[in-house]
């Protein structure tokens, strides 16, 4: 079994699709947010606000880099991750990548009740939220459209998932 990772903006389920999908397979799920999270015992909004985000991605690289390219599993990535330092190629090399697609307002009304679990979105008035998505989404779209399946938003599911796969293969 291969490595498959989840690329996808924010509320797009990453995480929610990687560890059933995980499970189903029978392989270890990760995700690579809680990981840095873990090892660096601070929170992602902590290092943001501490030392930036130049030195967040910097993480994200070395994280990427660490990973034991031998072993399966399900990655769920931030939201950024294939965005810089060309990790979207890199991503591409790990394993198969899979872009969870979301139309705008599904990752809005997704969002709009996380932002206190979220740091990168607390504080943002809905408007704010809505542009954010927007501006973000304007700039991922071209990079997560590199991944090898797309999954379309009303394919979320394990089912759809695994057939994609197959397919690919």
């Amino acid at each position: 079994m291969e490595r498959i990772i989840l690329i996808g903006y924010m509320g797009a389920g990453k995480t929610q699709l990687g560890k059933a999908l995980a499970e189903s397979l029978n392989i270890r799920f990760i995700n690579s947010d809680t990981d840095i999270e873990q090892q660096t015992g601070m929170s992602i909004g902590q290092i943001f606000e501490q030392y930036g985000e130049d030195y967040f991605r910097n993480l994200e690289q070395e994280y990427l880099k660490s990973l034991d390219v031998h072993e399966p599993f399900v990655l769920a990535t931030g939201g950024g991750t294939p965005c810089y330092n060309d990790q979207m190629t890199v991503l591409n090399t790990l394993g198969t990548t899979v872009y969870l697609h979301c139309s705008n307002e599904t990752l809005f009304s997704r969002l709009k009740n996380e932002r206190e679990h979220r740091p990168l979105i607390a504080g943002m008035s809905d408007d704010e939220l809505r542009e954010s998505i927007q501006y973000r989404m304007i700039q991922r779209e071209g990079i997560y459209q590199k991944a090898q399946i797309i999954l379309p938003e009303n394919e979320h599911t394990i089912a759809a998932l695994t057939r994609h796969l197959h397919q690919k293969n």
